[in-house]
């Protein structure tokens, strides 16, 4: 605990990484985002392998790489700013499963977009509950 110059107030610092909210949800936003855009770039009901859509997975792909490395570092965030457990499970999820799910399956598979039907929402749930402190669990 500090205080101030005259004495009578006292405040406490926090250190950096633990007061910022607003980084943490813009990482997480742009987990989402990335993820989102992973999501429709692999997403295919017929598959034919010409060049164009060989490109197209090869650059959801990389969207995935990227949404799954800021999901991972969000979540590592959201631990050091003591949130609870489950918001640091939640904003890990995109990684863990629409990330695990576009990297094994095959292109014509639509497991991601359907990991993604419970990822997404759940890193939403953890986003919301990281920025507000207050709501009791």
């Amino acid at each position: 605990m500090m205080s101030s110059q005259n004495g009578n107030e006292r405040y406490v610092v926090r250190p950096w990484w633990r007061a910022r909210s607003l980084p943490w949800a813009a990482l997480v936003v742009v987990s989402i985002v990335l993820t989102g855009i992973a999501l429709e770039r692999t997403a295919f009901f017929v598959y034919v392998p010409v060049p164009e859509f060989i490109e197209r997975v090869r650059v959801g792909r990389l969207f995935m790489l990227a949404g799954s490395a800021t999901s991972l570092a969000a979540a590592v965030w959201s631990q050091a700013r003591s949130n609870p457990l489950w918001v640091t499970i939640c904003v890990a999820a995109p990684a863990a499963l629409v990330g695990m799910a576009t990297m094994t399956a095959t292109p014509p598979s639509l497991t991601p977009q359907i990991a993604g039907l419970f990822a997404l929402p759940a890193a939403l749930a953890g986003l919301v509950r990281g920025l507000h402190p207050e709501i009791k669990d």
